[in-house]
């Protein structure tokens, strides 16, 4: 029964991240890649994880919540960003592409990338952790994001007068909030049957912790961001941005809840977050930054960064 129920919710969820998939390049023709990759795309499918790091901060687990953080962040500026990039450039793409070719706007988006990490890092170092004031400059940090991105996709539209018919543009949106709310819906328990799964083939649980775990609760993402290269290569500047977007959410937003709630519930500060697999993320995420910036990505930068992901496996075995 276990997987059955695992295999429809993985149906289920294909479907989801193809209704996204589709809705994200409808608005992009209006929009921009950027604005409807980094933060359309970026809040639905990473809204499952707010829930889940939200209530777990409520209840106190900020170790789980922040072990859920990290790890599904390092997957996707690993694994994840590592796959789409190898997926554009090869023959799993219908229309593939030799080089992925960024725009100056998603240089932008990878300066917020890079930056959002350092200052998260510095922030949890120097207090020993998150405070209220370390949650509310992570905040600030992001509506600038948002800000930021929300100017650029004006001009975008300004710049190529592109015409988008009401009815497209309708569609698009309709795409995007059924695909949102089947993932939302499904997404959690799709995340308990992986686990259920992986206890009853005998799957130790220090892997379900660093691999099942985060792979589940990624998979509408990463799926969303597949399908879209799968189509078309020329569209993966949406999925990069989309990465770029969550991962500045998982800087800036996800981090921030914590001590805000934290606060909220008379329980002080986060602390203890600085950790080897904290650290790992932050350079990982510092080296995908650089990687963006440079607007040009190769097959070698996929190889690259899929073969990175053994560096926080490495690190989470050694420490267990």
């Amino acid at each position: 029964m276990v997987i059955l129920e695992t295999l429809l919710l993985f149906l289920i969820i294909v479907f989801a991240a193809s209704l996204l998939s589709y809705g994200a390049e409808m608005i992009a023709e209006k929009y921009g890649p950027n604005f409807a990759g980094s933060i359309i795309l970026a809040f639905v499918t990473t809204l499952p994880e707010y829930m889940f790091v939200f209530w777990a901060s409520v209840k106190g687990a900020y170790d789980v919540a922040l072990g859920s953080a990290v790890g599904a962040a390092t997957m996707l500026v690993t694994l994840g960003y590592g796959m789409v990039i190898l997926t554009a450039t090869t023959k799993v793409s219908r229309k593939p592409v030799k080089v992925i070719k960024l725009s100056r706007a998603t240089r932008i988006d990878a300066i917020y990338l890079a930056a959002t990490a350092v200052v998260a890092y510095i922030l949890a170092y120097i207090g020993d952790g998150f405070s209220l004031e370390d949650g509310l400059i992570l905040f600030a940090i992001f509506f600038a994001y948002v800000g930021h991105l929300g100017l650029a996709a004006r001009e975008f539209g300004k710049k190529h007068s592109v015409k988008i018919p009401r009815e497209r543009f309708i569609k698009g949106m309709g795409y995007l909030i059924l695909g949102g709310i089947i993932t939302i819906t499904v997404a959690e328990r799709f995340v308990e049957a992986m686990i259920s799964l992986a206890k009853s083939f005998g799957v130790s649980p220090v892997t379900i912790a660093i691999i099942i775990g985060p792979l589940a609760s990624e998979l509408p993402e990463k799926l969303t961001a597949f399908l879209t290269v799968m189509r078309n290569a020329k569209l993966a500047e949406i999925s990069v941005a989309n990465f770029i977007g969550s991962k500045v959410n998982h800087n800036s937003v996800l981090l921030g809840t914590m001590p805000i709630i934290a606060y909220a519930t008379g329980n002080g500060s986060v602390t203890g977050v600085i950790s080897p697999q904290f650290t790992a993320m932050t350079l990982l995420t510092f080296i995908a930054g650089i990687s963006v910036a440079r607007r040009r990505l190769d097959k070698w930068q996929g190889f690259f960064f899929t073969a990175l992901y053994a560096v926080p496996l490495y690190i989470a075995y050694s420490i267990r």
